[in-house]
């Protein structure tokens, strides 16, 4: 609670400092149409940059989109346009939002999605000339919890070409869709302060420009009391460029490090930025942390007529391989997704196919296989997760899932979406040391339809799955229901 009156207050204070004028906040994690509609136009080359790590700021998506009235676009890019548009974020900004479900999902992709079977919450924003506050909060109940949170809030300051910030906000960072294995938005947010630039633009120098537009982003974030090592800090890195038009790289790393009764001096800093050798592999509680890395590509080219197809990966490795600084012990995912028009009216249709597995294996795809590796950790018990829930993908250690995925984007604003996947969580049914998951295989078969009349957008879908989590001995199949209802004005 000290967490979230400390970032309550700062960010109310926030409101003494705005200009008069409107600033360009962040786009946020958990709209999937507009991810959509912005890797669509970034392929028209509306928007520069990469475009795989979330939040995204409105100055990169905005920049270029007046380029528009100048070119022949075909009929489903200029329906997105007028989507993103539309969502572009005036002086004043309030928001609601109510999620009812049976069941929480047991996938939690990017698409936000009911965390409990009562998730309601609220929002308030204004938009300075450099300054954006937002003040939120909600109710959750179900499941076994009961509470208020103030999840959502932020303060940030835009400083030339950098956006500077504090509060709690989801993040996103992989080209994957229905999951991501470094950081996504699983867990709920962790109270923290970072920056990142407005806009990707090139390096001037010709050592590296050839980098292409390039983003760069920190943070750090403080994790609950309720933990073996309490209070223990998240730290974040990521740098994604741009070489060639849409073929993005992204290249981050998190440490886990600090907490009551461990050190958190400027040595200790030091060692994990270094992260190799001796300092990352000692096995003894003098190493300075939990270390992840990964590195992620997504290209997408042209194929048919105006149809678009994207290939992407992900890798994470939990380790580092003697003194050679080289990563070991991979998660990894990888996808497809192929989308195009539906007729000439400005519908669309997309296609994705996904895979992802986080048990640990030695050289990728090749040598030994470790389990209760990739999120957890000898010195922080409670591993790489905040309030029991993996930082980054959502079926934690061990587990496997490939989902197929058919969208159906209308015209109008309506959009009907049929899922399937086959998912196996924590095949070895242990853990490092609290239990999240047992092991269990299943087949989930999801129908959603979603709508957007004026400000509100609503969501209804339907779920069957063959089994569900932590029921070990015996299988119990479940048919759910979930509503969504988003208000925004």
């Amino acid at each position: 609670m000290r967490s979230i009156a400390f970032f309550l207050g700062i960010i109310l204070s926030g409101c003494f400092i705005i200009n008069s004028s409107q600033a360009a906040p962040f786009a946020e994690v958990g709209d999937m149409q507009l991810r959509d509609d912005v890797e669509l136009l970034a392929r028209y080359d509306l928007i520069a940059g990469p475009v795989g790590t979330w939040p995204m700021t409105w100055t990169q998506i905005t920049r270029n989109l007046h380029r528009a009235d100048e070119m022949n676009l075909p009929a489903y890019v200029r329906t997105a346009l007028m989507r993103v548009r539309s969502k572009i974020p005036g002086e004043w900004q309030v928001g609601a939002k109510v999620q009812l479900t049976t069941e929480p999902e047991i996938v939690r992709g990017f698409e936000t999605t009911a965390r409990n079977d009562v998730d309601v919450s609220a929002a308030l924003q204004y938009n300075g000339e450099s300054t954006t506050v937002k003040l939120a909060g909600g109710y959750r109940h179900g499941n076994g919890e009961d509470y208020g949170h103030f999840d959502g809030s932020y303060l940030a300051q835009e400083l030339g070409n950098w956006q500077l910030y504090v509060g709690a906000i989801d993040r996103w960072w992989g080209p994957g869709r229905e999951g991501t294995l470094l950081l996504s938005n699983n867990a709920r947010p962790m109270p923290s302060v970072g920056f990142m630039r407005s806009e990707p633009q090139p390096f001037q120098t010709k050592w590296l420009s050839w980098l292409g537009p390039w983003q760069l982003r920190l943070f750090v974030a403080k994790m609950e009391e309720d933990r073996h090592v309490p209070n223990a800090l998240i730290a974040g890195m990521s740098f994604t460029f741009e070489p060639i038009e849409n073929w993005e790289i992204g290249l981050r790393r998190t440490m886990q490090l600090c907490g009551d009764g461990r050190p958190c001096d400027g040595e200790t800093w030091l060692k994990a930025l270094i992260g190799g050798g001796d300092v990352e592999n000692s096995g003894t509680s003098e190493e300075p942390g939990n270390q992840l890395a990964s590195v992620d590509m997504a290209y997408s080219f042209g194929v048919g007529q105006d149809a678009v197809l994207k290939l992407y990966a992900e890798a994470t490795a939990e380790d580092e391989a003697g003194k050679l600084f080289l990563p070991k012990f991979f998660a990894r995912l990888a996808g497809v997704s192929v989308y195009g028009p539906w007729g000439d009216s400005g519908a669309q249709w997309r296609v994705t196919a996904e895979y992802a597995d986080t048990t640990a294996t030695e050289y990728l795809y090749f040598g030994d296989r470790l389990k209760n590796v990739i999120y957890d950790h000898f010195i922080y018990h409670s591993g790489y997760r905040y309030k029991q829930r993996a930082l980054g993908h959502s079926l934690d250690n061990d587990s496997k899932i490939f989902s197929a995925i058919f969208d159906y984007n209308g015209r109008s604003g309506d959009k009907i979406s049929l899922k399937y996947e086959n998912v196996l969580v924590n095949s070895d049914d242990t853990s490092f040391e609290d239990q999240v998951f047992n092991r269990e295989k299943m087949h989930v078969f999801e129908l959603g339809y979603a709508n957007q009349i004026e400000f509100f957008n609503y969501q209804v879908s339907l779920r069957y799955s063959t089994d569900q989590l932590n029921t070990p001995d015996s299988k119990n199949d479940k048919l759910d229901f979930a509503f969504r209802l988003v208000i925004n004005y």
